[in-house]
């Protein structure tokens, strides 16, 4: 069986640095690629020459894009050029490849549009989706002025730039549209994206496949217990962006300060500066006044010692289908405290695994967070319910088996 796949990211085991970027993706792989009976193709966009490549029998296909310095202006813009550039790559490749199955990570990137110019079955492997992470685009009190007040109104250059830039992100939400539009297959994980996905394209066909998550934290070497000291050690990572709500995150960390408890807050993953400064001139604190440390990328053995370390991992997001983060915490057995929005019910169950709060409600997170702090039994709970369901979930030979029922179905779909 031949399968192509359209990643959104290059992947490590091509670079061989070492990096990982598109983690859910790789992982998979590697559970692929035990697969004898499954040739693999891997196409992911590139914006400058790289060659094919073949290690441990996947192939590994860049798609060269290369703009003109018009091209480039109009890609500021919008994504229909990056979309307008990347089909005929990927016609090519289909063409050169001839797969049985086309499997595509996401919606947010042109490259399920593919299913407009094939017959052969097309799965997105769904990630989010533009139209409800646009919905929360900024925190509730946020908006475009605070970007502009952050880069200073005597720069009036900057801030057209970072409108522009703007504007780009709400363009994706067409692509992402017409991807839903194309696309009849998809597998998702969560109660979320499979109602997003009826929404979205009625009629669909859905698979649950669970998401494949790297060894490291799955592997059973990292194993969290529960802290003896009393000072609260927390843990969360990646607020690169609005979405994973920075401003929610520092409004918690104020008020555990001003009650008095004795914690430290770290942050792994990227944060630009530039948010980091927007967020504290709104709530008019600072990070660093409240216990908060960002420690930038860590290597993944390095995250697994501090979640390991932690007395509880939080997540502050504003929106969400699956984050891997909180599933790797789970393996690990560290209990968690979570914001209640997109598939992370299907996670965490409340009170089982950990607490859920709504979103935008910093009180109600904070009291959370004094209160599993406080009862050690409670903490073991959480802990143990987590490991038993997160390892089951994620098991790399139960996703296969998962994987196998997808390629199966969509072969007899396509003799049909």
């Amino acid at each position: 069986m031949k399968v192509l796949w359209f990643e959104v990211t290059t992947p490590s085991r091509y670079t061989g640095q070492g990096l990982v970027i598109g983690g859910w993706q790789d992982s998979l792989e590697r559970i692929v690629r035990t697969c004898s009976d499954i040739e693999l193709f891997i196409a992911f966009e590139s914006q400058w020459p790289q060659e094919k490549k073949i290690i441990d029998g996947v192939i590994y296909l860049p798609l060269n894009v290369c703009y003109t310095k018009k091209e480039k202006k109009q890609a500021k813009t919008t994504w229909d050029v990056n979309a307008t550039k990347l089909v005929p790559l990927m016609k090519e490749v289909v063409s050169e490849v001839e797969p049985d199955i086309i499997q595509v990570f996401g919606t947010e990137w042109p490259f399920g549009l593919i299913a407009k110019y094939t017959d052969i079955p097309v799965i997105v492997h769904i990630q989010g989706a533009m139209a409800p992470y646009n919905n929360a685009l900024f925190p509730p009190g946020y908006n475009f002025l605070n970007v502009a007040k952050e880069i200073g109104w005597k720069h009036p250059k900057q801030i057209l730039e970072a409108w522009k830039n703007y504007q780009f992100d709400l363009s994706r939400t067409a692509i992402d549209k017409q991807v839903w539009e194309a696309v009849s297959f998809y597998m998702g994980r969560t109660k979320w994206d499979e109602a997003l996905s009826a929404v979205m394209h009625p009629g669909r066909k859905y698979f649950h496949v669970e998401e494949a998550l790297r060894p490291q934290f799955t592997s059973g070497q990292f194993v969290w217990k529960a802290p003896k000291s009393q000072h609260v050690k927390l843990i969360s990572t990646g607020c690169s962006n609005f979405w994973k709500g920075p401003d929610m995150l520092l409004k918690v960390a104020h008020l555990l300060t001003n009650l008095g408890i004795e914690f430290e807050w770290d942050v792994a993953g990227y944060m630009p500066e530039s948010l980091r400064r927007m967020v504290e001139q709104k709530e008019n604190y600072r990070f660093e006044d409240n216990h908060v440390h960002f420690l930038g990328y860590i290597q993944p053995d390095e995250l697994a010692e501090r979640l390991c370390a932690s007395t509880m991992y939080v997540h502050t997001a504003y929106v969400e289908n699956s984050p891997n983060s909180i599933c790797e915490a789970q393996c690990m057995g560290v209990p968690i405290v979570s914001t209640n929005v997109g598939g992370i019910s299907t996670l965490v169950k409340h009170a089982e695994q950990g607490f859920l709060v709504p979103a935008n409600d910093p009180w109600q997170m904070a009291h959370a967070i004094i209160h599993l702090a406080s009862d050690y039994d409670m903490m073991i709970h959480f802990s143990e319910s987590s490991k038993l369901v997160a390892k089951q979930r994620h098991d790399d030979q139960h996703i296969l088996a998962q994987l196998r029922h997808v390629y199966t179905t969509l072969l007899n779909f396509s003799h049909l």
